[in-house]
Parts: structure tokens; C-alpha cells; sequence
């Protein structure tokens, strides 16, 4: 099988919300030689940001808003093709067909940035890089200003390289786009 390149990271920023609107600005940068069609969907009883998703040219950046205290999942869908017809549009982390997810998941295997923002200055956001759902494309999270306190968080390397045959998720060109979790 023959493995797609990926030469750069999806890299996410969480920047400082101003406490007078309450908000939290995150921006998508795509380093991926590719475009990306990043999607968001909130934990339960959260809002639906960025209109649950977009697209994302290579080298570009897009800037969102969040409620301070907003919880949910960001991910890069990859391969997609969008039509009226509602079949799958996307070759990994697709939401049923759709650009914007509207409150849905994606399907695995995909690299997840789980988030869970506090809405208290005085109580710490979290956000990690996650492989539960299994691993499409490399991604790295940092903070702006950057703070000692966080690190930036991330798998940055492409590990369907290292992905078990009996794992990889392959294209229509026999490319190894993904790597399913092996839980």
C-alpha cells in the first residue's frame, strides 16, 4: 500500500477571550499541502461554532468564536467531494455529507482536539489531542499569548506511516489516508 504524504500539521490556537464577551477565539491554521475541511461538534447542551464546519484552503488560516465556557470536539475531514445526494463526501471524518455538521460527529478514524473550556478566568481551559477515534491527519494545539502553564499539545508526525496494515483506512489510489483505533 502506498502512503499518503503529509508534510505539515493542522495546527489549532486557543487565544485569550476577552472577559466582557465571553468568548474564545480559535484559529485553524492548515500546514497541510492539501485542503482540510475542519468541523466541530459541541459536547451535549453547547452550541454548534463555526457553523459545525468549513473549508479550508492549503497555507490558510480561519478564525471562530466560542462561548468561554463551550465543551466539544474540532477535527480536519480530508478527501471531501460535497453534492445534494447525502452519501458520505468525505474519505476520513465525515458527518453524514455534509460541510457543516450541525452537532455531528464524524465518522472514525479521525485525529479529534477535545476541548472544555471552563467560562472562569480563574479555572483552567483543557484541550488535548486525541487518537481514540483513531488518526487521519497530524495535528498540534497551542495557546496565544502562549502560556507557560500549557504546553502545545499534538501528534506531529504522520503516523500512517507506522499504521498496521490491518488498521489502514486506503483510498481509491491504494494511499493510506488513515488509521483506525485499535480499541
Amino acid at each position: 500500500m502506498k502512503t499518503l504524504q503529509v508534510a505539515a500539521v493542522l495546527l489549532l490556537l486557543l487565544f485569550s477571550g476577552q472577559s466582557l464577551a465571553h468568548t474564545v477565539t480559535f484559529y485553524v491554521h492548515n500546514k497541510c499541502p492539501f485542503p482540510i475541511w475542519p468541523a466541530t461538534a459541541p459536547n451535549t447542551g453547547h452550541q454548534v461554532i463555526a457553523n459545525g464546519g468549513f473549508y479550508l484552503p492549503p497555507g490558510q488560516t480561519q478564525r471562530f468564536e466560542a462561548p468561554w465556557s463551550w465543551n466539544g470536539r474540532i477535527w480536519a475531514r480530508t478527501g471531501c467531494k460535497f453534492d445534494s445526494n447525502w452519501q458520505p463526501a468525505c474519505e476520513t471524518g465525515d458527518c453524514d455529507g455534509r460541510l457543516q455538521c450541525n452537532g455531528l460527529i464524524g465518522m472514525p478514524p479521525a485525529t479529534l482536539i477535545q476541548v472544555a473550556l471552563q467560562g472562569d478566568k480563574d479555572k483552567p481551559n483543557f484541550y488535548d489531542v486525541s487518537l481514540v477515534d483513531g488518526y487521519n491527519l497530524p495535528v498540534s494545539v497551542g495557546t496565544r499569548p502562549f502560556s507557560t502553564k500549557c504546553a502545545i499539545g499534538g501528534c506531529s508526525k504522520n503516523l500512517n506511516n507506522l499504521c498496521p496494515q490491518e488498521l489502514q483506512v486506503v483510498n481509491k489510489n491504494g494511499e493510506v489516508i488513515a488509521c483506525k483505533s485499535a480499541c
